[in-house]
């Protein structure tokens, strides 16, 4: 017998692109995982892992923690490109602040809560010849719910 259950990865992952892409319209294009990136400046979602904190018979609790990465493509980024980064990463992290609660797609229309971002790296990878923002984000989601 086939076991059943939610793609709570996926709902997640959709429901945190749909967020950014309603603030930026389509100045910022969001994409999940690999898929091809174009344009100077992009968001990309990376899932990294989920961790149980709650087990019961009826249902468990995890935190999901996915990677946000906002890539500037500009080479030897100057003042004002330096400020329109800045203002762009202050914007989103102001925007999953606002959003601690988001509700899924999912049959039950259950929500991902404690929405956050745990920390902030700046240009993680100078190397890589454009200027990246790097954010965990991470949610914890009720699930497995009998």
């Amino acid at each position: 017998m086939a076991v059943a259950f939610t793609n709570n990865w996926k709902n997640i992952l959709d429901k945190l692109r749909s967020v950014l892409r309603d603030e930026f319209k389509g100045a910022l294009p969001v994409y999940i995982g690999e898929e091809s990136s174009e344009g100077t400046q992009y968001l990309r979602l990376d899932p990294v892992s989920s961790e149980l904190l709650d087990f019961m018979v009826s249902s468990e609790t995890r935190e999901y923690t996915i990677n946000v990465f906002y890539y500037f493509c500009e080479h030897n980024i100057k003042k004002t490109a330096l400020d329109h980064v800045l203002r762009y990463t202050s914007r989103i992290e102001a925007l999953i602040h606002d959003n601690i609660t988001m509700t899924l797609a999912d049959s039950n229309s259950t929500n991902a809560f404690n929405c956050r971002f745990e920390n902030t790296e700046l240009n993680p990878d100078p190397e890589a010849g454009i200027y990246v923002v790097q954010w965990e984000f991470k949610c914890q989601h009720q699930g497995n719910i009998a």
